[in-house]
């Protein structure tokens, strides 16, 4: 799963810009008494193909206006996941032989089969709040904060965005900072880069059982411009500076040795290593047209960064309304692709990247297909229906495609002929209910 950083600072600043997602300000005479809570709840069921990750996710999130630009937001967010999850090794010729991650345990990977730890399982829980409030004329300030914990993580992270009107408040300037301190433990602790990961549980490696830390720091720049009375646009420009442990303690790379096997009796597997730093750049456009009665929305996200990754996603989504009846549906689709990371090796060489049993020859390196370049394609829709009282119901059905682009010209040893980076496929199933309290 792809998830999920840069959101936290982008949603306070479109809640202190207010246009886009289409806020009005209060009138002043209307009192908080008079505003009940809005209250917006769904549950999402994700699950990849082939047996892999599975997640359940309840998100319930409530918001007061309490009249005069005045507003309170919280946000609770549950999820489980379990399956199996790709340990970074491709598919061979031959049995692959692994410890689980929990370790003690080994699973084995059939010939042709992708390897997948099936004692994958994480649980997070996080909470976010926001407060936005007026502190001059047409100017908002909106603060917030959130806390996220899993079995082997914790962030805690703060924010502030300033939105100020102009031109009869059909332009909106914004601005956001992001402050993010991310604690990383392990399961078995962190091991040490390019030693070695397989036949033993992680826990035994080389005695580096430690927590590892990651600050990160976003700010953004943004302009809200209403171009007519349908139509609105949005253009923002993020950076994100990362520092700190971002390897990932689970994967591993496959080592070939000069006939292209990877069989040294027994096999060799060594865990990766990434850069400690990494520097985004981001830039993010949205057109939304509103029709007499329907709704495009149009969206193009540009982003690129120090590790050699640069990406384009395209995003349109279509709001149809039945007449009066209260009934719509949202038709979806969205494309991405990426390049590969630098770094990015689907398996080492003995003698040109590493030296089995003894020095890296190289500084980084992953076998971890989200570092690889690949295309997606997302198509769904959405629909939904209005009852009384100011409630909806909906329901969200989407199906995921990844397609790998690694080539793979090996034509002889134990992965030639095998797909390199796994293409991946998941269904996306989601129920909503949003009511007035």
């Amino acid at each position: 799963m792809q998830l999920k950083k840069l959101s936290k600072l982008s949603i306070a600043l479109a809640q202190a810009s207010g246009a886009l997602l289409g806020a009005t300000a209060s009138t002043g005479q209307i009192h908080a008494q008079e505003i009940p809570w809005k209250i917006d709840s769904a549950i999402l069921h994700y699950q990849e193909s082939g047996g892999r990750v599975r997640a359940i996710e309840p998100v319930v999130a409530l918001k007061k206006d309490f009249g005069d630009e005045y507003i309170f937001s919280t946000k609770l967010v549950l999820n489980s996941l379990t399956g199996a999850s790709p340990n970074g090794a491709p598919p061979a010729n031959v049995a692959q032989t692994f410890t689980a991650t929990s370790g003690g345990t080994s699973y084995t990977a059939a010939p042709g089969e992708l390897p997948l730890d099936n004692s994958f399982k994480d649980a997070r829980g996080a909470l976010s709040a926001s407060w936005q409030q007026p502190i001059a004329p047409n100017t908002r300030l909106n603060v917030g904060g959130n806390i996220s914990a899993e079995l082997d993580f914790l962030s805690i992270a703060g924010n502030a965005a300033v939105a100020k009107d102009f031109n009869s408040k059909n332009t909106t300037l914004s601005a956001g900072l992001n402050l993010e301190y991310d604690s990383i433990s392990p399961i078995g602790g962190a091991p040490t880069p390019f030693t070695r990961a397989n036949l033993k549980p992680i826990s035994t490696g080389d005695g580096n059982e430690t927590t590892d830390t990651k600050i990160v720091t976003d700010v953004l720049f943004g302009v809200t411009q209403v171009l007519s009375r349908q139509a609105i646009m949005q253009l923002n420009y993020s950076l994100s500076l990362a520092s700190g442990y971002q390897t990932d303690p689970y994967k591993m790379l496959t080592v070939l040795n000069a006939s292209n096997n990877n069989l040294f009796n027994p096999a060799w597997y060594l865990y990766e290593k990434r850069p400690d730093s990494r520097t985004k750049h981001n830039v993010y456009s949205q057109l939304k047209y509103h029709l007499t009665e329907d709704v495009i929305n149009l969206s193009y996200r540009y982003t690129t960064d120090n590790w050699g990754i640069s990406s384009h996603t395209f995003d349109t989504r279509y709001r149809f309304e039945f007449g009066g009846s209260g009934v719509y549906i949202e038709p979806h689709a969205r494309w991405y692709t990426q390049t590969a990371a630098d770094f990015y090796k689907p398996y080492l060489m003995q003698g040109v990247d590493v030296i089995v049993g003894g020095a890296a020859l190289i500084p980084f390196a992953t076998a971890d297909s989200r570092l690889s370049a690949f295309n997606a394609t997302t198509f769904g829709a959405k629909i939904g229906m209005a009852l009384e009282n100011e409630t909806e119901v909906s329901l969200r059905v989407e199906q995921y495609k990844q397609a790998n682009q690694t080539i793979n010209t090996l034509t002889t040893g134990d992965l030639a002929g095998q797909k390199l980076a796994p293409d991946l496929s998941a269904l996306m199933v989601q129920i909503g209910l949003s009511f007035r309290w």
